[in-house]
């Protein structure tokens, strides 16, 4: 048929963005749009839009946006390549596929079979008289036999090749077995041997409900406790959360989703109704595993052990929410709990309280320094800054670094210049007002700053109005925007790519906070009056701001080489700090 292009575009034409959102969401008229209810957070009142003419769905809720192969791809968690095979099906559209991707497609189904025959394997002998001790051990850890089946637990008996001698006759060689992390080759050519053996088992599923992994918990005091089936075609375990599937429809009604550590959590938050947990595989959460879930969920409370490992998997996972701008919050587990022993003890009313009562990153950071420092004494103040301070410079948001300033200079009782002064000393803290949004801040203009309102006013105008960005090329540059999401969107406009329409946009996108803001702008009711001039109106902002961040840091930078008493430099940036005076001076004369 053509090129890549040419087949999503054909892709495009043949599929209704309307017939597809309208699986998930009941759509009504408003206007030349579709409005209902979003399917990616709870909500009561429809803010969820789509524009069946440019194809384009967005949410001015949870700020979600993009096109029917977005929409295909938050909806399961999929790839680009994923939806867009599932969108080529629904279309009639042939995928041509070159020998290395048909081969990659065909050994990803031939490990499905494996898993998905191995998966089996463990709940049958989990079932069966080698199972008895595993049965024992879940009556012990009262796992409900409901949540047994619901989860498809099973039990890898002991000995060294059961699993490879039960798949042998179904056509599944042992090599197909290692391929799949279900067996481990011996040396020197010595055979295979089963990867798990003697072990509880807990299949990992994929969002379409496949197993295409497993954990195993040994039923003794053995070691190690946890064991995974290695990575392999099918799964990576930084990019995969237990009972994400399971899990992930109560988090869409709820919007939010609760972390904790382990399997056994995981079962025991479920059991006890908790049906908005997900399980980290007992790693330290990384980002891949966050933007994952945040496809679901608005927020997050982490529930991790209250031993000293816990608490440290807790501020490590801490690092990765901000990265990844899902707001979340910490439940601290009285003494030396875990989720699943405070169930089983307090039940789900005493989980919920503590989830409640948890505690937002910067509180709980700072109750742990608190702990660590004496906030009366001096040294105990400058500790607790150093600590904090990391957290601090960060932070991408600049009205949360600010606040968390503000709160830290109050707890503290110093000034807050003070705790800016040290914090630079720290490093990587910006000069107030010159801080980036969140990559993937998307949130209304009456919750930004003036900075960030003229940005996305003149983004909305070179959306709807691509002629304007030709007469300002060469008055703004990408790099004029302080938002990520904004430079992203900013470079793609200059380059002329909203002149072949919104999808040749979109197609030059990577981030989701771009392809939402571009949604937004497009669904959105676009500006008034006359839209040239108003570009032109952002542009003189804009650059008055930049020339506003220089001089104060041109300020800052003064200001340290008068304490340093470095006369050379001092008189180079003062020269530098008049000039950029009178630029800004110039500026705001012509505005």
């Amino acid at each position: 048929m053509g090129g890549a292009r040419e087949i999503t575009d054909e892709i495009r034409r043949r599929v209704n963005i309307l017939d597809v959102v309208s699986a998930h969401v009941t759509l009504r008229r408003a206007g030349r749009n579709y409005k209902g209810l979003c399917p990616f957070h709870s909500e009561k009142t429809p803010s969820f839009t789509v524009d069946p003419e440019r194809g384009f769905f967005y949410c001015f809720g949870c700020h979600a946006g993009g096109d029917v192969f977005d929409f295909i791809m938050r909806t399961g968690a999929l790839t680009f390549g994923e939806a867009r095979q599932e969108l080529a099906e629904r279309a009639g559209v042939r995928l041509e596929q070159s020998p290395r991707d048909e081969q990659a497609s065909g050994e990803r189904e031939r490990l499905l079979r494996v898993v998905a025959e191995a998966a089996v394997f463990f709940q049958t002998q989990l079932r069966g008289p080698a199972g008895d001790g595993a049965r024992r051990y879940l009556v012990a850890r009262r796992v409900d036999p409901a949540i047994q089946d619901a989860f498809r637990l099973g039990f890898a008996p002991p000995g060294w090749d059961n699993l490879i001698r039960a798949l042998h006759p179904r056509g599944f060689a042992a090599a197909a077995l290692e391929q799949a992390g279900l067996a481990v080759a011996r040396p020197a050519g010595g055979g295979h041997y089963d990867a798990l053996r003697d072990r509880l088992i807990f299949p990992i599923h994929d969002l379409q409900g496949r197993p295409v992994a497993f954990g195993g918990r040994v039923l003794d005091d053995g070691t190690p406790k946890y064991l995974n089936t290695r990575e392999t075609l099918l799964f990576t375990k930084g990019k995969t959360l237990y009972a994400l599937g399971e899990a992930r429809e109560t988090i869409r009604e709820t919007g939010e989703a609760v972390v904790v550590e382990g399997y056994m959590d995981a079962l025991a938050c479920h059991q006890h109704g908790i049906r908005h947990a997900v399980a980290s595989l007992g790693t330290s959460l990384t980002l891949d595993q966050v933007l994952l879930l945040k496809r679901f969920a608005s927020r997050a409370v982490l529930v991790y052990d209250a031993d000293a490992a816990g608490v440290g998997a807790a501020e490590r996972g801490l690092d990765v929410f901000d990265q990844a701008e899902l707001p979340v919050r910490v439940a601290v587990l009285p003494g030396e709990s875990d989720p699943d022993a405070l169930l089983r003890r307090d039940g789900p009313e005493a989980f919920r309280r503590i989830c409640g009562a948890a505690l937002p990153i910067f509180d709980y950071k700072l109750a742990l320094a608190s702990r660590r420092f004496d906030g009366k004494t001096v040294e105990g103040k400058v500790g607790i800054v150093n600590e904090i301070g990391q957290l601090i410079n960060m932070v991408s948001n600049p009205v949360r670094q600010g606040e968390y300033v503000r709160l830290l200079a109050d707890h503290l009782g110093v000034r807050e210049d003070a705790i800016r002064g040290q914090l630079r000393r720290i490093g990587g803290a910006r000069p107030e007002g010159a801080g980036v949004c969140p990559q993937a801040e998307a949130q209304p203009a009456s919750e930004a700053s003036g900075r960030v309102v003229t940005e996305r006013e003149l983004l909305h105008l070179l959306v709807v109005e691509p002629d304007a960005g030709e007469f300002l090329r060469g008055e703004i540059a990408p790099e004029m925007f302080i938002g990520a999401a904004h430079r992203e969107l900013a470079a793609a406009l200059l380059a002329g790519e909203a002149a072949g329409g919104p999808e040749r946009l979109r197609e030059r996108l990577r981030s989701e906070a771009a392809i939402s803001l571009l949604s937004r702008f497009l669904i959105a009711e676009p500006p008034a009056g006359d839209r040239r001039r108003a570009a032109e109106d952002c542009a003189r902002r804009l650059r008055k701001f930049r020339l506003q961040e220089q001089v104060d840091a041109l300020r800052d930078a003064v200001e340290q080489a008068e304490r340093a008493g470095d006369g050379a430099r001092l008189g180079t940036l003062t020269a530098e700090l008049q000039e950029a005076y009178r630029e800004l001076k110039g500026s705001a004369q012509a505005t």
